[in-house]
Protein backbone atom coordinates (compact mmCIF):
# COMPACT_ATOMS: atom_id res chain seq x y z
CA UNK A 1 0.00 0.00 0.00
CA UNK A 2 2.92 2.16 1.15
CA UNK A 3 4.29 1.63 -2.36
CA UNK A 4 1.10 2.17 -4.34
CA UNK A 5 1.18 5.44 -2.65
CA UNK A 6 4.61 6.46 -3.47
CA UNK A 7 3.84 5.56 -7.43
CA UNK A 8 0.98 7.83 -7.09
CA UNK A 9 2.85 10.46 -5.90
CA UNK A 10 5.57 10.19 -9.11
CA UNK A 11 3.32 9.95 -11.64
CA UNK A 12 1.46 13.47 -10.20
CA UNK A 13 4.65 14.99 -9.48
CA UNK A 14 5.52 13.63 -12.97
CA UNK A 15 2.39 15.42 -14.24
CA UNK A 16 2.86 18.61 -12.56
CA UNK A 17 6.19 19.42 -14.22
CA UNK A 18 5.10 18.36 -17.68
CA UNK A 19 2.30 20.75 -17.33
CA UNK A 20 4.82 23.23 -15.54
CA UNK A 21 6.98 22.68 -18.63
CA UNK A 22 3.84 23.10 -21.15
CA UNK A 23 2.86 26.25 -19.64
CA UNK A 24 6.02 28.09 -19.44
CA UNK A 25 6.75 26.85 -23.57
CA UNK A 26 2.64 28.68 -24.02
CA UNK A 27 3.36 31.73 -22.23
CA UNK A 28 6.85 32.30 -23.47
CA UNK A 29 6.59 35.73 -25.45
CA UNK A 30 8.57 38.10 -27.74
CA UNK A 31 9.06 41.76 -27.59
CA UNK A 32 7.31 43.98 -30.21
CA UNK A 33 7.57 47.57 -29.96
CA UNK A 34 5.49 50.04 -32.09
CA UNK A 35 6.86 53.56 -32.37
CA UNK A 36 6.18 56.84 -34.28
CA UNK A 37 8.61 59.36 -34.97
CA UNK A 38 9.24 61.83 -32.10
CA UNK A 39 6.49 60.32 -30.06
CA UNK A 40 8.53 57.57 -28.57
CA UNK A 41 7.21 53.52 -28.49
CA UNK A 42 5.00 51.21 -26.20
CA UNK A 43 6.40 47.82 -25.83
CA UNK A 44 4.12 44.46 -26.04
CA UNK A 45 4.80 41.05 -25.12
CA UNK A 46 3.17 38.62 -28.13
CA UNK A 47 2.41 35.14 -27.37
CA UNK A 48 3.93 34.13 -31.62
CA UNK A 49 7.14 32.53 -31.82
CA UNK A 50 9.90 33.86 -34.31
CA UNK A 51 9.02 32.03 -36.76
CA UNK A 52 5.48 32.69 -36.84
CA UNK A 53 6.35 36.24 -36.51
CA UNK A 54 8.19 36.30 -39.12
CA UNK A 55 6.01 34.30 -41.39
CA UNK A 56 3.73 36.79 -40.94
CA UNK A 57 6.01 39.83 -41.93
CA UNK A 58 6.98 37.05 -45.22
CA UNK A 59 10.88 37.16 -44.46
CA UNK A 60 12.38 34.04 -43.50
CA UNK A 61 14.92 33.63 -41.11
CA UNK A 62 14.28 37.30 -40.15
CA UNK A 63 13.82 37.64 -36.21
CA UNK A 64 13.73 34.15 -35.65
CA UNK A 65 17.97 34.35 -36.13
CA UNK A 66 18.48 37.65 -33.72
CA UNK A 67 19.72 37.58 -30.46
CA UNK A 68 18.06 36.08 -27.68
CA UNK A 69 16.98 39.58 -26.22
CA UNK A 70 16.32 41.02 -29.33
CA UNK A 71 13.33 43.59 -29.66
CA UNK A 72 11.33 44.09 -32.86
CA UNK A 73 10.73 47.62 -33.86
CA UNK A 74 7.12 48.45 -36.17
CA UNK A 75 7.56 51.94 -37.46
CA UNK A 76 5.45 52.86 -40.65
CA UNK A 77 5.21 49.64 -41.05
CA UNK A 78 8.83 48.40 -41.68
CA UNK A 79 10.27 45.73 -39.07
CA UNK A 80 13.58 46.39 -37.82
CA UNK A 81 15.55 44.24 -35.28
CA UNK A 82 17.33 45.90 -32.50
CA UNK A 83 19.82 43.81 -30.58
CA UNK A 84 22.19 46.24 -29.00
CA UNK A 85 19.51 48.68 -27.18
CA UNK A 86 17.54 48.66 -23.73
CA UNK A 87 13.99 49.94 -24.42
CA UNK A 88 14.69 53.18 -22.92
CA UNK A 89 17.36 53.81 -25.44
CA UNK A 90 14.99 52.31 -28.30
CA UNK A 91 11.89 55.11 -26.92
CA UNK A 92 14.62 57.58 -26.66
CA UNK A 93 15.50 56.75 -30.38
CA UNK A 94 12.23 57.63 -31.81
CA UNK A 95 11.69 60.66 -29.60
CA UNK A 96 10.22 59.70 -26.39
CA UNK A 97 10.99 60.41 -23.06
CA UNK A 98 10.89 58.89 -19.60
CA UNK A 99 10.53 55.25 -18.62
CA UNK A 100 9.82 53.21 -21.56
CA UNK A 101 5.79 52.39 -21.18
CA UNK A 102 4.42 49.02 -21.92
CA UNK A 103 1.19 48.10 -23.44
CA UNK A 104 -1.25 45.47 -22.97
CA UNK A 105 -3.57 42.84 -25.30
CA UNK A 106 -1.78 43.68 -28.12
CA UNK A 107 -2.83 41.72 -31.57
CA UNK A 108 0.26 41.68 -33.95
CA UNK A 109 -1.81 40.08 -36.57
CA UNK A 110 -4.30 42.51 -36.63
CA UNK A 111 -1.91 45.48 -36.10
CA UNK A 112 -0.48 44.33 -39.16
CA UNK A 113 -4.03 44.29 -41.30
CA UNK A 114 -5.42 47.39 -39.87
CA UNK A 115 -2.35 49.19 -40.77
CA UNK A 116 -1.89 47.57 -44.33
CA UNK A 117 1.76 46.49 -43.18
CA UNK A 118 1.03 43.28 -45.81
CA UNK A 119 0.00 45.38 -48.73
CA UNK A 120 3.27 45.98 -50.99
CA UNK A 121 2.11 47.81 -53.95
CA UNK A 122 5.25 48.79 -55.33
CA UNK A 123 4.48 51.83 -56.97
CA UNK A 124 6.78 53.74 -59.88
CA UNK A 125 8.32 56.23 -58.08
CA UNK A 126 9.49 59.61 -58.65
CA UNK A 127 12.96 60.21 -56.71
CA UNK A 128 14.27 63.62 -56.47
CA UNK A 129 18.24 64.21 -55.94
CA UNK A 130 20.80 66.48 -55.88
CA UNK A 131 24.11 64.95 -57.54
CA UNK A 132 27.50 66.60 -57.49
CA UNK A 133 30.09 65.63 -60.35
CA UNK A 134 33.39 66.62 -58.80
CA UNK A 135 35.41 66.25 -62.18
CA UNK A 136 33.18 68.70 -63.97
CA UNK A 137 33.21 70.64 -60.43
CA UNK A 138 29.17 71.42 -60.67
CA UNK A 139 26.29 70.24 -58.58
CA UNK A 140 22.91 69.69 -60.52
CA UNK A 141 18.83 69.07 -58.93
CA UNK A 142 16.65 66.88 -60.90
CA UNK A 143 14.68 63.58 -60.98
CA UNK A 144 14.11 60.37 -62.20
CA UNK A 145 11.43 57.55 -61.96
CA UNK A 146 11.65 53.95 -60.93
CA UNK A 147 8.94 51.70 -62.08
CA UNK A 148 9.26 48.61 -59.99
CA UNK A 149 6.38 46.50 -62.03
CA UNK A 150 7.78 46.87 -65.36
CA UNK A 151 11.47 46.99 -64.55
CA UNK A 152 12.70 50.42 -65.81
CA UNK A 153 13.72 53.89 -65.28
CA UNK A 154 12.69 57.13 -66.82
CA UNK A 155 14.70 60.10 -66.87
CA UNK A 156 12.67 62.51 -68.30
CA UNK A 157 15.02 65.68 -70.68
CA UNK A 158 15.03 68.47 -67.91
CA UNK A 159 17.21 66.17 -65.61
CA UNK A 160 18.83 64.38 -67.86
CA UNK A 161 20.49 67.05 -70.34
CA UNK A 162 21.84 68.84 -66.86
CA UNK A 163 24.17 66.13 -66.31
CA UNK A 164 25.71 65.51 -70.07
CA UNK A 165 29.44 66.79 -69.88
CA UNK A 166 28.36 68.15 -73.58
CA UNK A 167 24.93 68.71 -74.61
CA UNK A 168 25.65 71.13 -77.51
CA UNK A 169 23.92 70.36 -80.83
CA UNK A 170 21.16 68.64 -78.70
CA UNK A 171 17.47 69.98 -78.08
CA UNK A 172 16.28 67.45 -76.29
CA UNK A 173 17.10 64.11 -75.04
CA UNK A 174 14.52 61.66 -72.61
CA UNK A 175 15.96 58.63 -71.39
CA UNK A 176 14.96 55.00 -70.37
CA UNK A 177 17.19 52.36 -68.77
CA UNK A 178 16.31 48.86 -69.17
CA UNK A 179 17.61 45.17 -68.56
CA UNK A 180 21.04 46.98 -68.06
CA UNK A 181 20.51 48.70 -71.59
CA UNK A 182 20.07 52.82 -71.87
CA UNK A 183 18.06 53.91 -74.50
CA UNK A 184 18.00 57.85 -74.93
CA UNK A 185 15.50 59.28 -77.10
CA UNK A 186 17.17 62.46 -78.63
CA UNK A 187 16.29 65.23 -80.71
CA UNK A 188 18.88 67.13 -82.64
CA UNK A 189 18.70 71.11 -83.75
CA UNK A 190 17.05 70.24 -87.37
CA UNK A 191 14.32 68.76 -85.57
CA UNK A 192 15.56 64.84 -86.24
CA UNK A 193 14.41 62.30 -84.01
CA UNK A 194 16.92 59.41 -82.60
CA UNK A 195 16.99 56.54 -80.73
CA UNK A 196 19.89 55.59 -79.23
CA UNK A 197 20.83 52.31 -77.68
CA UNK A 198 24.18 51.65 -75.37
CA UNK A 199 25.42 49.76 -72.06
CA UNK A 200 24.85 50.79 -68.77
CA UNK A 201 28.43 50.38 -67.90
CA UNK A 202 28.90 53.40 -70.81
CA UNK A 203 26.61 56.09 -69.32
CA UNK A 204 26.74 59.00 -66.88
CA UNK A 205 27.41 58.01 -62.99
CA UNK A 206 28.39 55.48 -60.64
CA UNK A 207 28.74 51.82 -62.29
CA UNK A 208 25.88 49.77 -61.28
CA UNK A 209 28.26 47.06 -60.76
CA UNK A 210 29.32 49.10 -57.71
CA UNK A 211 25.90 48.16 -55.42
CA UNK A 212 24.04 45.60 -57.80
CA UNK A 213 25.79 42.15 -56.84
CA UNK A 214 25.54 40.60 -53.55
CA UNK A 215 28.62 38.90 -53.52
CA UNK A 216 30.53 41.91 -53.94
CA UNK A 217 28.40 44.23 -51.63
CA UNK A 218 28.57 41.78 -48.90
CA UNK A 219 32.38 41.28 -49.40
CA UNK A 220 33.47 45.07 -49.63
CA UNK A 221 30.57 46.87 -47.90
CA UNK A 222 30.67 47.60 -43.64
CA UNK A 223 28.67 49.75 -41.54
CA UNK A 224 30.48 52.26 -39.96
CA UNK A 225 28.06 52.72 -37.22
CA UNK A 226 26.86 56.11 -38.90
CA UNK A 227 22.79 56.36 -38.24
CA UNK A 228 21.08 59.68 -39.56
CA UNK A 229 16.77 60.11 -39.80
CA UNK A 230 15.89 59.43 -43.58
CA UNK A 231 14.17 62.65 -44.34
CA UNK A 232 10.84 63.84 -42.40
CA UNK A 233 9.67 59.79 -41.75
CA UNK A 234 10.52 57.93 -38.27
CA UNK A 235 13.20 55.64 -40.10
CA UNK A 236 16.57 55.72 -39.80
CA UNK A 237 19.35 55.36 -42.19
CA UNK A 238 22.76 53.70 -42.12
CA UNK A 239 25.83 54.07 -43.58
CA UNK A 240 28.13 51.17 -45.46
CA UNK A 241 31.46 51.94 -46.48
CA UNK A 242 33.21 49.90 -49.02
CA UNK A 243 34.98 49.63 -52.49
CA UNK A 244 33.88 50.45 -55.85
CA UNK A 245 34.17 47.62 -58.88
CA UNK A 246 37.17 49.59 -59.33
CA UNK A 247 38.20 49.61 -56.19
CA UNK A 248 37.42 52.82 -55.22
CA UNK A 249 36.80 54.64 -51.84
CA UNK A 250 32.46 54.24 -51.83
CA UNK A 251 30.03 54.86 -48.95
CA UNK A 252 26.03 54.13 -49.22
CA UNK A 253 23.40 54.85 -46.93
CA UNK A 254 20.21 52.21 -46.92
CA UNK A 255 17.16 52.92 -45.18
CA UNK A 256 14.14 50.32 -44.75
CA UNK A 257 11.72 50.51 -47.32
CA UNK A 258 7.99 50.90 -46.26
CA UNK A 259 6.33 50.13 -49.65
CA UNK A 260 8.39 48.57 -51.54
CA UNK A 261 9.75 44.73 -51.29
CA UNK A 262 11.70 42.66 -53.89
CA UNK A 263 11.29 39.26 -54.96
CA UNK A 264 12.76 36.64 -52.52
CA UNK A 265 15.17 35.71 -55.05
CA UNK A 266 16.60 39.16 -56.52
CA UNK A 267 19.36 41.13 -54.54
CA UNK A 268 18.81 44.41 -56.79
CA UNK A 269 16.47 47.05 -58.26
CA UNK A 270 18.49 49.93 -58.87
CA UNK A 271 17.62 52.88 -61.52
CA UNK A 272 19.11 56.12 -62.59
CA UNK A 273 22.69 56.92 -60.57
CA UNK A 274 22.54 53.80 -58.93
CA UNK A 275 19.63 54.94 -56.97
CA UNK A 276 16.72 52.30 -56.29
CA UNK A 277 16.21 49.41 -53.97
CA UNK A 278 18.66 46.43 -52.17
CA UNK A 279 17.56 43.32 -50.22
CA UNK A 280 19.66 42.52 -47.36
CA UNK A 281 18.10 39.36 -44.97
CA UNK A 282 14.66 39.72 -46.50
CA UNK A 283 14.47 43.43 -46.05
CA UNK A 284 14.33 46.08 -49.27
CA UNK A 285 16.28 48.80 -48.68
CA UNK A 286 16.55 52.24 -50.37
CA UNK A 287 19.83 53.17 -51.77
CA UNK A 288 19.41 56.40 -50.99
CA UNK A 289 22.90 58.52 -50.63
CA UNK A 290 26.14 57.69 -52.18
CA UNK A 291 29.67 59.77 -51.73
CA UNK A 292 32.66 59.03 -53.50
CA UNK A 293 35.66 60.69 -54.78
CA UNK A 294 34.12 61.43 -57.85
CA UNK A 295 30.73 61.65 -57.86
CA UNK A 296 28.25 61.98 -55.20
CA UNK A 297 24.04 61.59 -55.23
CA UNK A 298 21.51 62.34 -52.38
CA UNK A 299 17.91 61.93 -52.67
CA UNK A 300 15.82 64.70 -51.52
CA UNK A 301 12.70 63.37 -52.27
CA UNK A 302 10.52 60.29 -53.02
CA UNK A 303 6.83 59.96 -53.51
CA UNK A 304 4.63 57.82 -55.78
CA UNK A 305 3.78 59.18 -59.26
CA UNK A 306 3.85 58.33 -62.93
CA UNK A 307 5.20 59.18 -66.30
CA UNK A 308 4.48 59.21 -70.06
CA UNK A 309 6.69 59.14 -73.19
CA UNK A 310 5.61 58.69 -76.97
CA UNK A 311 8.80 56.95 -78.78
CA UNK A 312 6.81 57.26 -81.97
CA UNK A 313 9.18 59.11 -84.78
CA UNK A 314 12.42 58.25 -83.00
CA UNK A 315 15.05 56.19 -85.82
CA UNK A 316 17.67 53.63 -84.88
CA UNK A 317 20.80 55.71 -84.46
CA UNK A 318 23.99 54.06 -84.61
CA UNK A 319 27.41 55.44 -82.90
CA UNK A 320 30.59 54.79 -84.78
CA UNK A 321 32.72 51.91 -83.51
CA UNK A 322 29.34 50.19 -82.13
Amino acid sequence: MILRWKTVLVICAAMLLSCKSKEGEIMKTETVATCVADAGCTFYSVDLTRAEIDQLLNKSGFFATAKAEAVLVITECVPVIEEEQTREAIHTKYGGSGEAPSGEGFDFRNYLLQHACLTFPNHTKRIDYTAVDKKQGKTVQGYSFLNIKAREAFIPNESFIKLLEDAEGIVQVDAFMRDRVMIQYLVDPEGNKWEIRMDIGMTYGPSPEDVDNLAHFNQQFKKTGNRARFLQTALYSEEYAGKDAEGADMNIWLVPSADVMLPPDEFAMVGFLNIGYIQLGGVTYLMHKFTSSLFDVEVTSIQNDEYSFDPTGYRPFSLPGF
